[in-house]
């Protein structure tokens, strides 16, 4: 029996085509991608808490922090994405 993803991924398959099939290389450049992602957000995290840290509980220094560590947060996700994005488009062609 399928799950509801496993069904979900079939239809957005039929829709969008059929998906090419990665090669190692490729697969393997996509883990490194997610590897370097989860270092560069964990680096971001521990950076940020301690910034935090430094602030104490005045709002006006910690606001400011924080929306920089969402926005750099999502800038990594987005560099990632893209990254994965070039790789994955090499096993279209």
């Amino acid at each position: 029996m399928k799950s509801a993803l496993d069904l979900a991924m079939e239809r957005l398959q039929e829709r969008d085509g059929a998906r090419a099939k990665l090669t190692d290389a490729q697969k393997a450049a996509l883990a490194e991608v997610d590897r370097k992602t989860k270092a560069k957000l964990a680096e971001r995290e521990i950076l940020g808490s301690d910034w935090l840290a430094k602030a104490g509980d005045d709002p006006e220094k910690v606001e400011p922090i924080k929306a920089e560590q969402r926005a750099e947060i999502e800038k990594i996700k987005a560099r990632a994405e893209q990254e994965k994005e070039h790789i994955r488009k090499g096993a279209a062609s």
